[in-house]
């Protein structure tokens, strides 16, 4: 049904919206080691990987880190080590 000029509107209530308040995000940092296969556009006076480690560092979410200074964030402790791959599928089998 459509309304013209003539007619009365209907009545309307406006809700206001209340925005919820902004909860603290939780941020927190992880060293990952990761292989990937990128496609990187460069001049010819810079290398893939100096242009790929600009790139990573420009944008200030993440730092490249040197092997050395990754491993020694983690603590190797011979009491952690367990014999068998927590992730080994060999131990499962299928019945059918």
């Amino acid at each position: 049904m459509r309304l013209t000029d003539r007619e009365a509107r209907p009545e309307c209530s406006i809700i206001p919206f209340h925005r919820p308040e902004d909860q603290p995000e939780n941020l927190t940092t992880t060293s990952i080691a990761a292989v990937i296969a990128v496609t990187i556009l460069h001049s010819d006076k810079v290398s893939p990987e100096e242009k790929l480690l600009e790139i990573i560092e420009a944008s200030g979410e993440a730092e490249v880190l040197d092997a050395d200074d990754a491993a020694a964030e983690f603590e190797t402790s011979q009491d952690e080590i367990l014999p068998i791959a927590t992730n080994d599928n060999s131990i499962a089998t299928i019945s059918g």
